[in-house]
């Protein structure tokens, strides 16, 4: 059997225990986690059994009568260790028929996750009778988002969403597949249900097992201002969902930060661009693009940044709403956007972009706001070039170069020089954040780190980086040599130099195409970077031998004091054997064709 199981903790509900699994394809190393109530476990049990009637199945733990509230924990975590030993059991020796087994750890994670989502619900008071209002988050024409807590204290978003009944069906499966398709919450809120309110079932409706439909919203004229062509009398449906929430929006954090005159620092910054983008990057993989990523669907808790509300039912209506211009300066302002200049260009109906350009925009729109600690308001104009180069020379002062240029190719005119979510993953991934840490008790004066940018490999330039390492030792180095042919003699001594005379602490090298480079010599002279701590390395177009591949796994080894080691490359066989072989384990990141691996 290809697969393990592991039960990795539980959470109650008011009516139920939930225990969390981990399903792990031994393959791929693919993994996806679930929450799976005890009856559902024992039911499959029962009918494995059933399916191998000559076979025994291990025995499945008995489920013990909870006397009091005090033993409830211990027995709950009794029943998840006997769980977690049934299963391993079962998967070193499974049942001759083992079809059931293998539907539910290909498909039953699917399957379990839309029951969770989607649930009979025939009134708002099923689900708001164990939660208490604290606040409205935000409001509008089509619904309104509200802050609640729960019995235990957790925090709960309820999103409501009025929709046309003749679109409600499409929207409302559009959105349940993309909250099925995220079961990793590490990027993500988690959505816990998505459910439409129908009515209860009556005699007839049992006896025929007619279908019910959803309730419509008493609210008639809801759309009858904005889309008399789209309402004629058809009453709206309304769509609930509940989302968890930790921390702070990012809106409210800039609000917070400008109040107290307290910008973000590089290191923060950086962590936020970095962990939105592997989400968006996460996102796109499984074919899902938001195309509205505000600030306010970014949620900050300590070191921990999620995105939320993903892909609302109603966002089309919104869009439409907003580039009319209807939204601007009225009550419905939590809902402005600032859109593509493509955007503007088209109507609405007629709209074939690319949404990884569209959320690289959003997103570029989010980091400014958060980069410059501003509003809405102080992005006026921002579709404009001048405008733009405005805001990026801000940046730029505040973070240096890179935070400017990821911010600039979001925010790029034309989307043929817009850069999409994994382009702009990459370079954010190459930006080296080293805290300063003193080795003088009471140092007050913080050594200057200088940059220096390598684009061609010849003697001169050997002579000028020897009197730049006199000046300023500590460096921060980009070496470019893009689809050159070199001199493996001169970079060698390049390297031999830098190792000799300077202190590099991050080094970038971007070896794409380059002719001529011999790699094992290339690898020895990295291992000559005592001080290095951040190493990049883009080695795309470039073919390795099974000789050197095997020399670079020894020498990479040996760097064990560095702090993060990215490579990418083009040969997936060469990351396969990388991910097994070195020691670095959490400190890598590897790509396949500038795709995080």
């Amino acid at each position: 059997m290809q697969y393990e199981i592991k039960i990795v903790g539980f959470e109650t509900t008011t009516d139920n225990v939930l225990y969390k699994m981990r399903i792990i394809d031994l393959m791929t190393l693919d993994q996806r986690d679930i929450r799976v109530r005890y009856s559902l476990l024992l039911e499959l049990h029962n009918a494995m059994q059933e399916y191998n009637m000559n076979y025994q199945l291990p025995q499945f733990p008995k489920k013990k009568l909870i006397k009091t509230f005090i033993s409830e924990n211990k027995v709950i975590k009794q029943r998840e260790q006997m769980i977690g030993e049934y299963f391993q059991q079962l998967l070193k020796q499974p049942p001759p028929n083992n079809k059931l087994l293998l539907d539910f750890l290909k498909e039953g994670v699917d399957n379990i996750r839309q029951q969770e989502l989607q649930r009979e619900v025939n009134s708002k008071s099923d689900f708001m009778k164990h939660l208490k209002e604290e606040r409205l988050l935000k409001k509008s024409i089509f619904g309104k988002t509200t802050l609640y807590s729960n019995n235990n204290g957790k925090k709960i978003i309820l999103h409501k969403f009025y929709v046309m009944q003749n679109h409600s069906d499409q929207l409302f499966q559009s959105y349940l597949k993309t909250h099925l398709n995220i079961l990793d919450f590490t990027f993500f809120t988690q959505v816990n249900s998505i459910f439409y309110i129908r009515p209860k079932a009556n005699f007839v409706d049992n006896m025929f097992g007619s279908v019910k439909q959803p309730k419509t919203s008493k609210k008639s004229h809801i759309f009858g201002d904005i889309y008399p062509s789209f309402s004629r009398g058809e009453p709206p449906v309304k769509i609930f969902s509940f989302e968890e929430f930790e921390g702070q929006n990012l809106d409210d954090v800039i609000k917070d930060r400008k109040n107290k005159n307290k910008p973000f620092n590089l290191e923060e910054l950086l962590n936020i661009i970095q962990k939105i983008l592997q989400a968006l990057t996460q996102l796109h993989k499984r074919n899902i693009f938001p195309n509205r990523i505000l600030p306010t669907s970014i949620f900050i808790n300590n070191d921990s940044v999620k995105l939320g509300g993903i892909q609302e039912p109603n966002q089309k209506y919104k869009e439409k709403y907003l580039l009319e211009g209807n939204a601007v300066r009225t009550e419905q302002e939590y809902d402005i956007v600032y859109y593509p200049p493509e955007k503007f260009s088209q109507s609405f109906s007629q709209q074939q972009l690319n949404g990884k350009l569209i959320d690289s925009w959003h997103f570029g729109v989010c980091i400014l706001k958060a980069a410059l600690l501003c509003s809405n308001k102080e992005l006026e104009g921002i579709h404009q070039c001048n405008q733009i180069d405005k805001f990026a020379n801000q940046v730029q002062l505040k973070y240096g170069d890179v935070i400017a240029e990821i911010i600039m190719l979001s925010l790029k005119q034309f989307p043929h020089q817009r850069a999409d979510i994994n382009e702009l993953q990459f370079l954010a991934n190459q930006t080296a954040i080293i805290k300063f840490q003193s080795n003088i008790l009471n140092q007050l004066e913080k050594q200057q780190m200088t940059y220096l940018t390598i684009n061609k490999i010849t003697q001169e330039q050997l002579q000028s980086t020897l009197e730049l390492i006199q000046k300023s030792p500590i460096l921060t180095v980009k070496i470019n040599l893009y689809n050159q042919q070199i001199d493996q003699e001169i970079f060698d001594k390049l390297l031999q130099l830098l190792g000799d005379f300077a202190e590099v602490k991050n080094i970038t090298i971007i070896l794409n195409k380059t002719q001529n480079v011999n790699i094992s010599r290339f690898c020895v002279g990295l291992q000559k970077l005592k001080q290095v701590k951040r190493i990049s390395i883009d080695l795309k177009g470039i073919k390795i031998s099974e000789e050197e591949i095997k020399q670079i796994i020894f020498l990479f080894n040996q760097l064990n004091f560095i702090e993060r080691f990215v490579l990418d490359c083009s040969s997936i066989e060469f990351i396969e054997i990388l991910k097994s072989e070195l020691k670095l384990k959490s400190k890598i990141a590897l790509y396949f064709e500038s795709q995080l691996i």
